[in-house]
């Protein structure tokens, strides 16, 4: 792999171990709603969703619209339980310290909030890595998959795609990425492995495999 001057990273799943954890809140919550998940099937079902897109996936299954209100417990439930429980990935924050001390320019592109995203960062140490550098794709037009986010980290960064790397843990999205002219890593310990490479997307399945592959500065 080329060289790059600013790594992009994907928040849930690839900086913190936060998609159990928030599926768990999620089957919990949607019982007042009428829906009987499990925690793998809240997995499935809200997984990689916008806020929206997640509203809208509970008032299909339900048949009406989920409240204000239940937004907002929603919304703290998941913070009390990321307070609690929520976990950089394993080696992760060795790996993004490693970058920034080579001097490597680190954002963080999410599809989830930023709030959401600032709290998972603050309560796993990974804040100062990062600074004000944190995007998620309500700021663009459109959500991922669609590379909106990554072209706008890295004109925020300074970069064009080409000397950024963006390591994402969804295949679909790592491979608009590529297809945006990104470098592209896809973080997939698990089962997604076949899909990312299905994607043409390198298939990594430890973080500190990042430090590896990037090169030096």
């Amino acid at each position: 792999m080329a060289r790059s001057r600013a790594v992009i990273f994907d928040c849930d799943g690839v900086l913190v171990d936060s998609e159990i954890l928030a599926s768990r809140v999620e089957a919990e919550i949607t019982r007042a709603l009428g829906l009987n998940l499990t925690t793998e099937e809240a997995h499935e079902l809200f997984l990689g969703k916008t806020v929206e897109g997640v509203l809208a996936t509970i008032a299909a299954r339900s048949g009406r619209a989920p409240s204000s209100l239940f937004t907002y417990d929603w919304a703290f439930a998941t913070a009390h339980a990321f307070m609690r429980e929520l976990q950089p990935v394993t080696d992760v924050s060795e790996v993004v310290e490693e970058l920034h001390k080579r001097g490597h320019a680190l954002a963080v592109a999410s599809q989830s909030p930023l709030a959401r995203v600032r709290l998972s960062l603050d309560v796993t140490g990974l804040s100062a890595f990062f600074g004000e550098h944190l995007y998620v794709t309500s700021m663009v037009a459109r959500p991922k998959p669609a590379p909106d986010i990554y072209l706008f980290a890295a004109e925020r960064l300074g970069f064009g795609p080409a000397n950024c790397l963006v390591v994402e843990d969804s295949p679909a999205s790592a491979a608009a990425a590529l297809a945006a002219g990104f470098r592209a890593l896809g973080y997939a310990p698990g089962k997604a492995a076949d899909a990312m490479r299905a994607a043409g997307v390198r298939v990594i399945s430890s973080p500190y495999e990042v430090v590896r592959l990037i090169g030096d500065a």
